[in-house]
């Protein structure tokens, strides 16, 4: 299958979504003939058996993705991807993860308020064969977190071939409220992930200068992973849980019939009140809550709007791209959006001073925007025209660009000048004691979400002004672009000792596998 036929069998797909949304059919005629649309994969929910304990398997196996190709995979339990992890605040579970790869791998429980040495960071491989016991204690409120590896310098590599899935914690409020709350029926889990294969089916991934400074930039754009899928709820109210899974691709999500979306949720729990807003946007590692009101019992589609980022708009992502089609069926919904949610703590008046300043830095900017603007990528996206011969140019860079030596490649990217390293020592945050910390990446235009291990923050400041309302919620990862910054309200509850710290890292992983990416402990 040439890139060309690739590309045409991902706008086949896209395309037959639209046909659902008129005439409910699932079914359509793209560039390689009939395409089946799929069903929307539910991730099977694992909760702890009698004795408190979870297994996670880490394997390889293989999916197809693209018609009479095959692509090796890893996941979790399965082939690719994971099961979602549910679990309550208050108990404490044991997770038993085994290494069947032939490769070393961590698990980190993004989000998750563990104490330094059961993050699963780069200080915690697991080795071929071998198998990670660690306690979780789950101290925080319901929310919808993830799991993914975290090995310097591969994460990106773990996670593109498939190695992520779900945490879900519930509590006493995520109880009480009339939310729905059946699992994959009217509770659904939506994982968006970009994806770019090579000639033989496999995923195609390269660290060169654009990759490197960029992020990874697919073409194909998989739902729990499938490309473009139908999902079919009853009639009602629908609560969408959408993991931002990709290893660097942000997205601005909304519907094509523009039905406003009310965000329910952040990285961390509920907001106090639904937010409606009619684009959402997302970046690498974020997660969000959304309800959507289905009761009319209309299909309908979820799409993704063009960002920002030049690189990111290259075709499809030029326009409108589907995700999702929602086809309601005839039974009734149960849930409701209910006009309070769950009050958050007041964050005073008076705040501390600033004890922290992180800055991205890229240090081979320079050369990647040569090699862009010699494209004439950025003149491209000025006129609001897509030029094939432009597009042909980028994708030569991306596909075609030589790997970066290793060594050339570790020190990329830095924060606060330094780029990671496992002789640095760090710096340290006191336990228990509410922080103020900026975030910033001097003159850099690129996007950045940073993610914070141990913790649940709330945002200050996003750019010098009040954030907006539907990020005023617990947050992990905060995204900053265009030389912009970040104030955060941050407590660390539980220890991280130096041997086994946590990370401050860019959740474009690629920037992580950079040098994008410093340690802490908290004492």
């Amino acid at each position: 299958m040439s890139r060309l036929s690739r590309r045409e069998f991902c706008l086949g797909a896209l395309a037959a979504s639209m046909l659902v949304s008129e005439s409910s059919r699932a079914q359509s005629i793209g560039a390689g003939g009939s395409i089946a649309r799929p069903q929307l994969p539910i991730p099977p929910e694992l909760k702890a058996d009698n004795a408190g304990k979870i297994s996670l398997m880490v394997k390889s196996g293989q999916q197809t993705f693209l018609p009479g190709k095959t692509t090796p995979t890893y996941g979790f339990n399965g082939p690719f991807l994971g099961p979602a992890l549910r679990l309550r605040k208050g108990e404490t579970v044991i997770a038993n993860v085994h290494n069947q790869l032939t490769q070393n791998v961590t698990a980190h429980w993004h989000g998750l308020i563990v104490p330094g040495h059961a993050d699963g960071g780069p200080y915690m491989p697991i080795k071929p064969g071998q198998t990670w016991t660690v306690k979780l204690p789950i101290i925080q409120p319901a929310a919808t977190l993830w799991f993914h590896p975290h090995l310097y310098p591969t994460t990106a590599e773990l996670v593109l071939k498939g190695l992520a899935g779900l945490i879900i914690i519930d509590d006493e409020n995520s109880d009480a409220l009339p939310l729905p709350k059946r699992w994959g029926v009217d509770d659904i889990p939506v994982i968006i992930q970009d994806r770019r294969f090579n000639q033989d089916g496999s995923f195609f991934h390269r660290f060169n200068e654009i990759t490197v400074a960029a992020g990874y930039c697919g073409d194909c754009l998989l739902t729990n992973g499938v490309i473009n899928p139908v999902v079919k709820p009853p009639k009602g109210w629908l609560r969408f849980r959408i993991l931002d899974g990709s290893n660097g691709r942000n997205y601005r999500i909304s519907t094509r019939d523009q039905r406003v979306l009310y965000v329910i949720a952040t990285d961390g729990g509920f907001l106090p009140e639904p937010v409606p807003v009619k684009a959402l946007p997302i970046a690498a590692g974020e997660r969000y809550e959304v309800m959507v009101d289905a009761r009319d019992g209309k299909p309908f589609d979820f799409i993704t709007l063009p960002v920002p980022q030049p690189v990111m708009r290259l075709p499809p992502f030029d326009g409108p791209v589907n995700f999702l089609s929602v086809v309601p069926n005839n039974t009734e919904g149960q849930g409701t959006l209910p006009e309070e949610l769950v009050p958050l703590p007041e964050i005073p008046e008076t705040l501390p001073p600033i004890s922290q300043r992180l800055i991205m830095q890229m240090n081979r900017r320079k050369i990647a925007d040569k090699l862009i603007d010699a494209t004439g990528l950025e003149k491209m996206v000025d006129t609001g025209k897509t030029d094939p011969v432009v597009v042909d140019r980028v994708l030569k860079l991306i596909t075609e660009g030589p790997a970066m030596p290793l060594k050339a490649r570790l020190t990329a990217n830095g924060i606060n000048g330094v780029s990671f390293s496992f002789t640095e020592p760090g710096f340290k945050a006191p336990i228990s004691k509410y922080l103020r910390w900026h975030i910033s990446e001097g003159n850099d235009a690129m996007l950045h979400p940073v993610h914070i291990h141990g913790c649940q923050f709330r945002l200050l400041k996003l750019n010098g002004a009040m954030p907006p309302a539907y990020m005023r919620g617990w947050k992990d990862t905060v995204p900053i672009s265009n030389a912009g910054d970040a104030e955060i309200y941050v407590r660390f509850p539980l220890e991280a000792m130096p041997d086994m710290p946590y990370m401050v890292h860019c959740h474009v992983l690629e920037h992580e596998d950079s040098g994008m990416m410093t340690e802490f402990s908290v004492p």
